[in-house]
């Protein structure tokens, strides 16, 4: 498989009548083929922020690769749509929450292995943290062009929303990775 192959595949289920199925049902097609994806994407780093795992984007639909190293804890964030994380390699706890006018009420907890798919709808926001040893990678695919929604993050022990901004995520993901868990909320 090739990355214009992939890419293809993703931009026409970002053009259909419900995009976020149409994703879902392509990584379903590729969960047998996790070795091909890998291959088709070792070229981006998955390091250094949204601006530098992006290998595709457009207004319907965006993909990245993201790396998540051991011990690496983000804080709560969203996505301003729709997500998908197809797990690629390593062990992603993912704890997720819905958002009421802007406050967060923990969901549920998920643990992504090799292979594992995990859809989000555009009112989730979660935590991704990398388990063991290995960095998680993975393919994330989101509903809309993802360096242009607008998109949330909160202090992870204040619970305080805040607009994303990449120089305030950076250390609020340091003190996220340094807390014992995911906050409760």
């Amino acid at each position: 498989m090739k990355v214009h192959e992939l890419v293809a595949r993703f931009a026409k289920a970002g053009e259909s009548t419900n995009p976020m199925n149409a994703a879902r049902e392509e990584l379903e097609a590729l969960r047998g083929d996790v070795d091909a994806v890998e291959q088709a994407i070792r070229f981006v780093s998955g390091t250094g922020g949204n601006a530098r795992q992006v290998f595709y984007r457009s207004p319907s639909i965006t993909l990245l690769k993201v790396c998540f190293p051991a011990g690496r804890r983000t804080p709560p964030h969203d996505h301003g749509a729709w997500a998908t994380i197809f797990l690629l390699s390593g062990e992603e706890k993912n704890t997720l929450y819905r958002t009421d006018n802007g406050k967060l009420r923990r969901a549920s907890e998920v643990t992504l292995t090799r292979g594992s798919i995990l859809p989000m709808m555009a009112d989730t926001a979660h935590v991704a943290e990398c388990l063991g040893d290995v960095p998680a990678i993975g393919l994330h695919v989101y509903g809309g062009d993802i360096l242009d929604l607008p998109r949330r993050m909160w202090h992870p022990e204040t619970l305080e929303a805040h607009t994303l901004d990449w120089n305030l995520y950076e250390g609020f993901a340091q003190m996220a990775s340094k807390a014992a868990s995911a906050p409760v909320a």
